[in-house]
């Protein structure tokens, strides 16, 4: 099964940060498994779990409550993240930046889903995280820091959004937060996201190019054309990975990821030889197994995560994997 990727560009722009706070980069490479091949093209393609290998690492040697904040590069342009950060600096508006940002944020990470939704007058840009970074908290403080840096370097204007919301319980000591965002900080809620007003999402961007964008626009759509690759039911799995943040997605989901209908989805993979339950339950059991690595994920939360209704039903098909029960494997582990 494809497993997910991040851009080259993504791991060497952390250890450039983590580099200035004082760590080695032969420790992180080492510690993240990455190679000196991985990281040659910083267009490549790298495994996003030797990026969460990296981050876990750099989480244990510098124990900082603001890390998160510090690791994202608030005074960096944009286009160190690429094609992406190019299409976002010529944009025309704030909010057709943010917009571009959700449309090609697979190209950066293939897990990490950016969207953007209106809710009463306001507008909110929400980071649906890959299900491995949940245990992390830093990794969504960075996020969301470096679009607001980008936000406000393209636009040239110091934007505060409205609130932010994230997905943890209060930290003991805001300040760093408080300080970067300049906005209310709302824990414990559902999602990590900022909130604008209409007015933030008009905001004129500097070096706004129609022309240029939309070239990148081409560039862009054709590097995601490509990155769908591969066998059906290796599509499958990628759009089930894209997805898992709110849970296992229903059929009709993954068939509109993929362009089709789920009668349509479901005969290809019959002249392919496989089922659509047969592709989602070796999905199921190869991201259960990686999982349970995570001992910081209850049980319960793993078989949410994969669309269980109940945990019951879980235990079953685990036991039916690998012949004894989560918690025993856990421990075995």
């Amino acid at each position: 099964m494809i497993r997910p990727t991040v851009l080259a560009r993504v791991p060497i722009l952390l250890m450039d940060q983590a580099g200035r706070l004082g760590l080695r980069r032969a420790d992180m490479m080492r510690a993240a498994g990455l190679t000196p091949q991985d990281l040659k093209d910083p267009d490549g393609r790298v495994p996003s779990l030797k990026q969460w290998k990296l981050w876990r690492y750099i989480i244990q040697e510098i124990p900082d409550v603001a890390l998160g904040l510090k690791l994202a590069d608030a005074t960096a342009s944009p286009v160190r993240f690429g094609l992406v950060g190019y299409t976002l600096v010529y944009s025309r508006t704030m909010g057709q930046a943010l917009h571009r940002l959700e449309r090609y944020s697979r190209i950066v990470a293939e897990t990490i889903r950016v969207y953007v939704e209106k809710r009463g007058g306001r507008c909110r840009v929400v980071i649906d995280p890959d299900p491995r970074f949940d245990a992390l908290r830093h990794p969504i403080d960075a996020r969301l820091a470096n679009i607001l840096s980008t936000m406000r370097i393209i636009t040239g204007s110091p934007v505060a959004p409205l609130e932010v919301s994230l997905p943890y319980s209060k930290l003991k000591d805001t300040s760093y937060h408080r300080h970067f965002f300049s906005a209310p900080l709302r824990f414990d809620e559902g999602k990590a996201a900022l909130w604008f007003s209409p007015a933030d999402m008009e905001q004129p961007v500097v070096h706004a190019d129609e022309t240029l964008v939309g070239y990148l626009d081409k560039l862009a759509a054709e590097k995601l054309r490509d990155m769908g690759g591969g066998t059906l039911a290796e599509r499958v799995a990628r759009a089930l990975w894209s997805e898992l943040g709110d849970g296992l997605p229903s059929i009709q989901r993954v068939a509109a990821l993929l362009g089709t209908t789920p009668r349509t989805l479901q005969r290809q993979l019959r002249a392919q030889g496989r089922s659509y339950r047969q592709v989602q339950e070796q999905f199921r059991r190869e991201m259960a197994t990686e999982l349970m690595h995570r001992p910081k994920m209850a049980v319960y939360e793993v078989a949410y995560l994969l669309g269980y209704a109940d945990p019951s039903s879980f235990h079953r098909a685990f036991r039916r994997w690998h012949r004894k029960s989560p918690r025993a494997y856990r421990r075995a582990s």
